[in-house]
């Protein structure tokens, strides 16, 4: 008898668990883009641009560029400092240019928005229309959901691009940071140029090269300033490559330390490696 009261008493409280949760509304969507961006038209999917001191690294403020197409990328919920918050990303690009939004250079602008659910309903908490400027031939960048402290999660963009057999890769990391979103740290994390080389071309003077990087938040130590809230970041990369065309093929085995400071991650040491070669 003990035990079915026990088993009963879980269940009930499981029950009213489950009831607490559904009884939270999910993050309506049109509600979330109408409060990103202005003038959002949820039947055409298209709002109004409002160009800001960033618009310069995106488009011109013309006539054609008045009314945006909206995609969403990303929607997610998690909990965070004891409460539930609900992220939403979305691209914005040019509806109207005669031509079209397809160029090498044509990067979407990456909104994102921030609500918490309080007093029975989703309240805007931070929201920037415009973080970046992101992607290349009209398509943005892809999205993942980070961990980035305890119960703190940031937005990770990623993308690639290649021009005349040079290759490289990127990574962004969006965070809100009070009342906005915004760009708290960036890293080149591979180049080569495997498409520009050609060893049987005898006049060619390029120096092959390749180089990666790969990263992850790390306990902070909090004896020597690290943080309750923000994890570090770590980087280890290892290869050769170029800062850009007019600079020499070096070596770019290192490991860096990013800490969260003042919104952004901000690098606190930088160890060299050189790697020797066994000797046969």
């Amino acid at each position: 008898m003990v035990v079915r009261m026990k088993t009963l008493s879980y269940i009930f409280t499981c029950l009213l668990a489950i009831n607490a949760l559904s009884a939270q509304e999910p993050l309506p969507r049109n509600k979330a883009l109408g409060q990103l961006f202005h003038n959002y038209d949820p039947a055409k999917k298209t709002a109004r641009w409002v160009c800001t001191a960033t618009s310069d690294n995106g488009w011109p403020c013309d006539k054609h560029n008045v009314t945006v197409s909206i995609t969403v990328l990303l929607m997610a919920e998690v909990l965070e400092d004891k409460s539930e918050k609900a992220y939403i990303v979305a691209s914005a690009e040019p509806a109207d240019l005669p031509n079209g939004f397809d160029c090498h250079m044509c990067a979407p602008a990456i909104g994102v928005a921030v609500f918490k659910w309080q007093g029975e309903q989703w309240t805007l908490q931070s929201a920037n229309s415009t973080a970046g400027f992101y992607g290349e031939w009209g398509n943005p960048p892809g999205v993942d959901m980070v961990e980035v402290g305890p119960e703190k999660h940031g937005l990770l963009l990623y993308e690639d691009d290649l021009a005349q057999g040079y290759a490289w890769s990127f990574s962004r990391l969006l965070l809100p940071v009070g009342d906005t979103v915004k760009e708290s740290w960036r890293i080149q994390d591979e180049q080569d140029n495997d498409g520009a080389y050609d060893p049987t071309d005898k006049l060619n003077k390029q120096v092959p090269y390749r180089s990666s990087a790969a990263f992850k938040f790390i306990a902070t130590d909090r004896q020597n300033g690290g943080s309750d809230d923000y994890y570090d970041l770590e980087v280890i990369s290892r290869g050769r490559g170029r800062q850009n065309f007019d600079n020499p093929v070096k070596s770019e085995n290192w490991t860096e330390i990013y800490r969260f400071s003042d919104g952004k991650y901000k690098l606190i040491r930088h160890t060299d490696f050189i790697e020797i070669k066994k000797a046969r």
